[in-house]
């Protein structure tokens, strides 16, 4: 239980989130948000998706977290 408060407090801190990150702060599963990553992907003209930056190194799954933070603020879902 230590160790999940420690990463969340260092999560906040961040200014890009990987989907791990993303995964403590929503409580969404990493699955949920491959989904939700891969839907967003799909439909560019939804308003509210959670996009990931383009250049991450290694193919990761990178966010900033001003678009993490507005997912959640309008639904996330």
């Amino acid at each position: 239980m230590e160790d999940r408060v420690t990463r969340l407090q260092l999560a906040q801190t961040k200014e890009y989130l990987d989907i791990e990150d993303v995964s403590l702060i929503t409580g969404f599963s990493l699955s949920t948000l491959h989904r939700r990553v891969k839907e967003a992907k799909k439909q560019y003209d939804v308003p509210n998706r959670l996009k990931p930056i383009q250049k991450a190194p290694h193919h990761k799954l990178l966010f900033k977290k001003q678009v993490v933070q507005d997912w959640i603020d309008n639904g996330a879902r």
